[in-house]
This record gives structure tokens, C-alpha cells and sequence, in this order.
């Protein structure tokens, strides 16, 4: 990975028993798409904070347990497929449009789908048939 550790993008708990080799339990696809969203933006990206204090661990990887308590076995999380993220001076719904805008882009081709109306930009690999797909929950 060009930008991110492994501590920002698994929980702690995770983290303590894998450290860097928790980056396995991701898609490399899913870790090359968000380098290349943060090329893309030019701008920092933020998946987990637990590991300076901060509240969010399950942005990134989610453990099957995790997900399965979250009311979504098979979520995209759980597979290393998706990440929840905040991009340093953008609304989520401002980067969710930025994006769709440019989806044509090289850096933006292995994003297939966004959640909208939440205020961070999930995005996933989940192959759809409408490029980029935005759903709700």
C-alpha cells in the first residue's frame, strides 16, 4: 500500500494479533482502489481512528462476527471489499458527487458502487450492471 497502514484500516483487536499482515484479509483490488481514490483527491483519507483515540474501528475490514451483529453477514466489509471513509475537505455527499462526475477516470475504475445519504462515502467493489451504482440502505 502507497498511503495506509493496516491499523487504519482493521480494528484493534485485529490489528493486535495480525499487525501488517492483517492487509491479507483485504482484496488487493479493494487496498489499490483506495490508494488510487487518494491519488484521485490528491487530499488524505480516514478509514479507522482507534488507533489515535478516536471512535471508529469497523470502517474498514469487519470481522465476520462484527458484521453478522451489524445485521449484515454478508456485507461487503466482511469480504475486504468496501471501506467507509471521510476525504479531507469534502462533504461525503460533495466526494460521492465528485466522484460519479469523473467515475470515467482510470483511478476510480474498480469502484463499482456507493452508499448514499450517509455522511461518510462507503464504497465498494461489488460488481453491479450500472457503473457506479449508488444505494441506499
Amino acid at each position: 500500500m502507497k498511503y495506509f497502514k493496516a491499523y487504519e484500516l482493521v480494528d484493534e483487536k485485529t490489528f493486535k494479533e495480525k499487525g501488517e499482515t492483517a492487509l491479507s484479509l483485504f482484496n488487493p483490488e479493494a487496498l489499490q482502489a483506495l490508494d488510487d481514490l487518494r491519488d484521485f483527491f490528491g487530499v488524505s483519507i480516514v478509514i479507522n481512528t482507534w488507533h489515535s483515540g478516536g471512535e471508529f474501528q469497523w470502517r474498514g475490514y469487519r470481522t465476520p462476527e462484527k458484521a453478522k451483529e451489524l445485521g449484515s453477514p454478508n456485507s461487503q466489509h466482511a469480504k475486504g471489499n468496501a471501506f467507509d471513509c471521510d476525504i479531507k475537505g469534502y462533504s461525503a455527499e460533495d466526494a460521492r458527487q465528485f466522484i460519479l462526475k469523473n467515475k470515467d477516470n482510470p483511478k476510480l475504475k474498480r469502484i463499482m458502487r456507493l452508499e448514499g445519504n450517509v455522511n461518510w462515502v462507503h464504497w465498494d467493489l461489488l460488481q453491479v450492471p450500472d457503473r457506479i451504482h449508488v444505494f441506499k440502505v
